[in-house]
């Protein structure tokens, strides 16, 4: 079984989505920030929010090094990476995969790469938050929703990371 790539994996990380709906009934919802390395968790999450809750934008988040959904996206076809970079290693994939791109590009709203700064940035915060050490895959969509603040200028929503 692909790790990501698979039509039953992509279901199981649905299941995330799935979740985030129940947690959020009768609340606003403007977005959700996924991690994206091969695509199977934002394709999963996507599918299943834009069935259920259409209106929530489904933003995936790829470290700046490994960016192969956002280049993939942009090139209109999956693309291998020459080379990524090893900080954010649980999301350090080279190649995405053709059933989460098919996903990816019909249901996923938008794009943030974030730099290895950034996810420093947000691993403290999730630290000062929680008192929770996160590893650095972990921590992409928080650094994600904050880079798309800042670009953005979004005010008065509800995002989930």
């Amino acid at each position: 079984i692909h790790p990501f790539d698979d039509p039953l994996v992509i279901a199981g990380q649905g299941t995330i989505g799935m979740e985030i709906c129940k947690q959020t009934t009768g609340k606003p919802l403007d977005a959700i920030f996924v991690c994206c390395g091969g695509g199977g968790m934002l394709a999963g999450i996507a599918a299943y929010v834009k069935r259920v809750r259409p209106s929530a934008m489904v933003i995936g988040v790829e470290a700046e090094e490994a960016a192969g959904m956002t280049t993939s996206l942009r090139a209109g076809k999956p693309v291998t990476l020459d080379s990524v970079g090893l900080f954010v290693d649980g999301a350090a994939v080279k190649t995405i995969g053709s059933e989460t791109f098919r996903v990816c590009s019909a249901l996923v709203d938008d794009m943030v790469t974030v730099s290895n700064d950034e996810v420093c940035a947000a691993i403290k915060d999730i630290f000062n938050d929680t008192r929770v050490i996160q590893e650095p895959a972990g921590a992409l969509a928080v650094a994600g929703v904050k880079k798309f603040i800042e670009r953005t200028g979004s005010r008065d929503c509800t995002f989930v990371a």
